[in-house]
């Protein structure tokens, strides 16, 4: 019955991915969250427009978040001296894996909070994105040029269940659905400048109302299937590899999905002790996704991918109330980015006597690889049987991407 029951959810993640056409922003009416960027800035049309890199940053946040481990904090493992498995008292880690499996038709089902409050972008803080563009002028009407100071605000909130399937003893196959509800909001204090057809300005800058904008979706994102095979297994050190399979099942027009497909085939490295190490290594392959428009706005472009590399530790804390502490590093090498690179404009004529306006700071969107550096550090308590109660914070090393404050969560689980 469990087995039929797993296969049904599988099917149901193959089934469920809805296809994603193009959408355009280019009307007041459209209430897609990808379309508050460009309508809070004004920036409809503009050659240099952060929207896709903005779309783009989002997408590939959205497919890195770090998810709960699908391996069970219950392990048994074989005491020679007793004859008999045992419970390890090390209960693992809660944002990557360790190489055991749950065992043969063991089911681990887990549930987590994670709440997201993004600060910047590209090192830039989202309370003061600074953007200047150059408006096409109608025949014989000046240049204008819009210069503003942008306030985002961006916040997703993620549930996650997870349910893992021991097929046999070296065999997992996982389940990972996350629910989330994202709200985005923007507001901007704009200037437009007016240039005569002779590169002279026309009279003072003045100020554009610019009405605040803001939305929220709620839904189910981007579905997951890992599937987990232990290759080989020693007293105390264990390797294992696998795929983990995203499918896009999510609106990435919300910001609720990646809009893309995503494989990642990884390998696992552990041992077990009191403190136990262990190390993942995989690769991140995406399909094109509806956020980032191919060159020239025809089609779709691939949701930028890369190597990721984790390594950590868990400690037993205490025994009688079985409690391990959990830390790990996690990387990733994001290859080939849409990114948004500081710059500045000079606004003709009003550069000069009287107004003296100085350089103008703007983003311009660009292309590049950076590494993306996370900390996690948590605690596992299993107060009862199979039961374990977990809580942890994760914290972006590093100002690159799309970056968050410390990243609380909560969770449970429990293997039957």
């Amino acid at each position: 019955m469990t087995k039929r029951t797993l296969l049904l959810v599988l099917m149901c993640c193959a089934w469920s991915v809805g296809a994603l056409g193009q959408t355009s922003c280019n009307s007041a009416t459209n209430t897609h969250l990808i379309c508050f960027v460009p309508f809070a800035t004004r920036s409809l049309g503009a050659s240099n427009s952060p929207a896709p890199t903005f779309n783009s940053a989002f997408a590939t946040q959205l497919s890195q978040l770090p998810l709960l481990s699908s391996g069970s904090g219950v392990v048994l493992t074989l005491d020679k001296t007793l004859g008999v498995y045992v419970a390890l008292d090390n209960l693992g880690p809660i944002l990557t894996d360790r190489a055991q499996t749950v065992g043969k038709h063991k089911l681990l089902l887990a549930f987590a909070y994670q709440r997201f409050r993004f600060n910047s972008i590209d090192g830039t803080n989202l309370n003061a994105v600074p953007l200047v563009f150059p408006a096409v002028p109608n025949q014989g009407a000046p240049t204008q040029y819009t210069v503003e100071n942008e306030n985002i605000d961006f916040k997703l909130d993620q549930y996650v269940g997870l349910a893992t399937f021991g097929l046999d003893d070296k065999t997992d196959v996982s389940v990972i659905i996350p629910f989330a509800r994202v709200s985005i909001g923007a507001n901007s204090v704009v200037m437009l400048y007016n240039i005569g057809a002779d590169g002279s300005a026309q009279g003072q800058a003045g100020p554009f109302n610019s009405k605040p904008v803001s939305g929220s979706a709620s839904g189910i994102g981007d579905m997951l299937v890992n599937l987990k095979h232990l290759f080989w297994s020693g007293e105390k050190t264990n390797f294992t590899a696998g795929l983990l399979v995203r499918f896009p099942t999510g609106d990435a027009l919300n910001y609720l999905g990646s809009g893309a497909y995503g494989f990642n085939p990884y390998a696992i490295l552990s041992y077990q002790a009191r403190l136990s190490p262990h190390a993942r290594i995989g690769y991140q392959f995406n399909t094109t996704t509806v956020l980032i428009p191919s060159t020239g706005g025809t089609g779709n472009s691939s949701l930028p991918g890369g190597l990721q590399y984790n390594i950590g530790a868990d400690y037993v804390l205490f025994r009688k109330v079985p409690t391990t502490l959990a830390g790990d590093f996690l990387g990733n090498y994001i290859v080939n980015s849409p990114v948004l690179v500081p710059g500045t404009v000079t606004i003709p004529g009003y550069s000069e006597p009287p107004y003296n306006l100085p350089p103008q700071k703007t983003l311009y969107p660009a292309n590049t690889s950076y590494g993306l550096n996370q900390l996690s550090i948590g605690v596992k308590v299993k107060p009862w049987k199979n039961l374990i109660l977990y809580g942890n914070v994760l914290i972006q090393l590093n100002n690159v991407g799309l970056r968050s404050n410390p990243v609380p969560l909560a969770g449970i689980s429990y293997t039957f």
